[in-house]
């Protein structure tokens, strides 16, 4: 495919396409070249003159800085980097000098705020469009979501566009913002291989490349090991299965494809199954298993439902690549230990035997209790009563499968979707493939097309038959041009007018689909369009999206980054403090607390519930291991599920949920200041001014000290500069005490050193900045709940943004009231939210 090669290459650098662009970044400047001039002069000049011309004036000028003619134009990067500095320096508390005159701890904060300000009001400005939404790029989800919807094409893990793309730039927050999406040489070179990829996945001719196969192994069946099976005491050997009190089984040849003699003979997606049942025995509680394999981890972990009489089948389908092990292993996480080596069970196993050899039979047998009650059996050649394994725990495997590579359908559908009058000989012709290229190109560029671009697009494919390629080859290369078309990766609205339009229906189609779908319209909304009946029918065209499948793009795009689930995982538990969250009955544990605040606004998105029950709810959603652990309801299976809270649980709303408190975490002590900083970014949308550099963390505690997180944070506070910020934060994060690092509620301190003293409570109190008082967890968030109207102004920006690709600016404020305003009279719904945006002026004009 040389030829399209050159010809695509040459079509993404053309000048059209860099100066279109181009032109799409420019955005106004704002003529003010300060934001508030009144506080300066009232403010700032007579703090200067008082404490910072002696230094930095006409006569000195310490570290080459002069402030007396320092331009007060924050636009300017040259004077924004010097006002940087100033207010950096006053913030760590080095200006001014420790031999000038203490300035007022009020004035020093009112000048510092000013400056920070007026930074945020510069950096807003160079974001600004100008309250224009520009032109740009796809994101690469949107990318990949429109190459799945185009072509009808599905990727595994590590191979799609999402994972071959590098990622995308975030502004405020998201990563559609029009300023943060560039475009370079060699991004557009990227593109081009990963439409190559997408080309050679999409058409496939001929019969599959690897059959599909089901392979079982009858665990009693097992070749090799059977004989070394039956020796050990921890394992019986039936003729339906083999029963494991210890460590688990693991599967043997007879799994292997007989194509290439492998567990996993190709890349593809597979199905697993094991039937297993479980006998927990006197000692009564549940039996965990994790499946893994080398290479991939665990596939699955959870309790054993089965019993033996009646075993369950765990089914798991799911990608495997060939790379990895050559086996399937079931572990069992509880079970009873045999053999184990360490020195205390070696003095209960032989204070045991002793006691049997004397003759003490209900001596040795409560040793043999207590070794029991550890999880372990002991070693060497003890007593013959202490053999008897009747009553331990043990698990029964039957038999383990699998099947694959699985195909959903072959051909694929993305191969029918292109090749749609087959493959036929006397098909194969030009005709043909500006057959193909007419339907596909007004999907691709989400509008009709011109016959010359038809033409251009059908030319590509065609010099590939010239050359000598296959049909199948010359359609590829087409379907490669027109993914590296600037029509498929721009979202162009052309516009020739220096005021505002009302943007076509096509153009609205495209809006409203990569708003709510992050990907193109469907033939409905294109129908709707090319009628000219979109605008008539936005209200039920709004509810059918939303109703669809592909809305969980809300969720998986919007809410994932407005809640920044992405860094939930930003710092590693620490084993050794919080061992409980790593017991075997929470395996799994940690990817159902990631789930849960996605699973809550996908519920509310669904069932149009309202969005204030982020900040206070009488229920959750939760999984089976997520439900135990909060100790809320009965739950059965891994299926998240809405759940009612007890009245006395502390449960209910974000701030509440066990995610939030991890990211608020170092992995092994709370961090108020990051929890406030979370509350005020994610549910007011105001997040606080960037620390100075090297302003410090709270230090861990030193040798011989038990000093609280907030005990240390008073410490830090004592330095007036630190403290001017950190009052605006602190009570936020303070409020959340009660809940570690795992997300569990706590009455007393833990983590960070496991000898806490026991009077170390925890202290939940504080003044949010409106002066509201709070005592303890619960007042905090009424505290929080009762600022409704300030959560539903931050989401409302948040999601504007989002929807738009472009930042808030101060010519929104009437539109972001409005949305609030409709929010509050309906419900406050995501719906309703999403319908005040797409009814917007903003949304329908360019």
């Amino acid at each position: 495919m040389i030829h399209t090669l050159q010809i695509c290459k040459v079509a993404l650098h053309t000048g059209v396409f860099v100066a279109t662009l181009h032109l799409s970044v420019q955005s106004s400047r704002a003529n003010a070249l300060v934001n508030d001039p009144a506080e300066y002069e009232k403010t700032v000049v007579p703090f200067m003159k008082a404490h910072c011309y002696s230094c930095h004036g006409p006569d000195r000028q310490k570290g080459k800085l002069r402030l007396d003619t320092l331009p007060v134009d924050f636009s300017d990067s040259s004077a924004a980097s010097k006002w940087l500095e100033v207010v950096d320096n006053i913030n760590l508390g080095e200006m001014p000098p420790d031999d000038e005159p203490t300035p007022d701890p009020g004035q020093l904060t009112a000048v510092a705020n000013w400056i920070a300000a007026e930074l945020r009001h510069a950096q807003r400005n160079a974001q600004s469009t100008g309250g224009r939404v520009l032109m740009r790029r796809l994101s690469r989800t949107e990318y990949a979501n429109t190459v799945r919807d185009l072509l009808n094409v599905e990727f595994l893990p590590k191979e799609g566009p999402v994972d071959l793309l590098p990622p995308d730039g975030s502004l405020d927050g998201f990563d559609k913002v029009s300023k943060a999406l560039l475009l370079d040489p060699s991004l557009m070179e990227q593109y081009f291989e990963v439409a190559s990829l997408i080309a050679d996945k999409a058409i496939i001719t001929g019969p599959p490349p690897v059959p599909t196969r089901r392979n079982r192994m009858e665990y009693e069946d097992m070749s090799g090991g059977i004989t070394y099976i039956k020796q050990q005491r921890s394992t019986i050997v039936t003729d339906t299965g083999i029963i494991s009190m210890e460590h688990g089984m693991r599967s043997d040849d007879m799994l292997r494809h007989p194509w290439n003699d492998q567990l996993i003979p190709v890349r593809g997606m597979y199905r697993l199954r094991l039937r297993v049942g479980a006998d927990p025995g006197e000692r009564g509680e549940p039996l965990y298993i994790t499946i893994k394999r080398q290479g991939d981890g665990a596939l699955w972990s959870g309790a054993v439902e089965g019993t033996i009489e009646q075993p369950q089948i765990i089914e798991i389908i799911r990608p495997f690549d060939p790379n990895g092990g050559s086996e399937i292993g079931v572990d069992i996480l509880n079970g009873t230990k045999f053999g184990d080596n360490n020195h205390a069970h070696n003095r209960l196993r032989d204070a045991a035997r002793e006691a049997a050899e004397n003759g003490d039979l209900f001596v040795a047998g409560l040793y043999k209790a207590q070794m029991g009650a550890q999880g372990n059996i002991g070693m060497g050649a003890p007593h013959p009563d202490s053999l008897r394994t009747e009553g331990l725990p043990r698990v029964f495997f039957d038999w383990i499968e699998l099947e694959g590579p699985l195909y959903e359908q072959w051909p694929p559908r993305s191969t029918q979707t292109l090749l749609f009058n087959g493959t036929h000989d006397h098909l194969l012709n030009e005709d043909y493939l500006r057959e193909i290229f007419a339907r596909l190109l007004p999907r691709a560029f989400r509008r009709p097309v011109k016959e010359v671009e038809i033409d251009a697009i059908t030319g590509v494919a065609s010099s590939e038959l010239s050359a000598g390629e296959s049909f199948t080859e010359a359609v590829k290369a087409g379907v490669i041009a027109t993914l590296c078309s600037p029509s498929f990766l721009l979202l162009n609205e052309t516009s020739t007018h220096d005021q505002p339009r009302e943007i076509n229906e096509y153009e609205l189609a495209a809006r409203l689909s990569y708003f709510i779908w992050s990907s193109m319209p469907d033939a409905t909304l294109t129908d709707l369009a090319g009628s000219g009946r979109l605008r008539a029918q936005l209200a039920q065209t709004i509810d059918r999206m939303l109703l669809d499948e592909k809305a969980n793009a809300l969720t998986a795009n919007f809410a994932n980054q407005w809640l920044k689930a992405y860094e939930f995982d930003r710092f590693a538990i620490d084993r050794n403090l919080y061992r409980n969250f790593f017991s075997p009955e929470n395996a799994g544990l940690n990817e159902s607390i990631n789930e849960e605040p996605l699973a809550f606004f996908q519920e509310i998105q669904r069932k149009n519930l309202s969005l204030l029950n982020f900040l206070k709810s009488d229920w959750t959603m939760a999984d089976e291991r997520l439900a135990k652990y909060y100790g809320v309801g009965s739950v059965k299976g891994e299926q998240f599920i809405k759940v009612r809270l007890p009245e006395n649980s502390h449960r209910g709303g974000l701030l509440t949920m066990a995610a939030i408190h991890k990211w608020g975490s170092d992995g092994n002590r709370t961090k108020p200041v990051e929890r406030g900083k979370y509350i005020l970014d994610v549910l007011f949308n105001d997040p606080p001014h960037p620390p100075p550099p090297n302003a410090g963390e709270v230090e861990p505690n030193v040798r011989g000290e038990n000093l609280t997180v907030r005990q240390r944070l008073d410490q830090h506070r004592s330095i007036e500069s630190c403290a001017a910020c950190h009052r605006g934060i602190d009570p936020y994060g303070f409020g959340l005490e009660n809940f570690n690092v795992t997300g569990s509620w706590r009455e007393h301190q833990d983590g960070e050193s496991p000898w806490w003293p026991k009077d170390a409570v925890i202290d939940a109190s504080g003044t949010l900045p409106n002066g509201v008082k709070f005592s303890d967890f619960d007042e905090f968030r009424e505290a929080i709940a009762a600022q409704s109207d300030r959560f539903l102004r931050g989401f409302s920006e948040k999601m504007f943004t989002y929807a738009l690709g472009r930042s808030v600016e101060y010519t929104d404020r009437t539109t972001i009231d409005n949305l609030v305003a409709t929010m509050k009279s309906n419900g406050e719904t995501v719906s309703s939210i999403v319908k005040a945006i797409v009814h917007s002026p903003e949304f329908q004009s360019k």
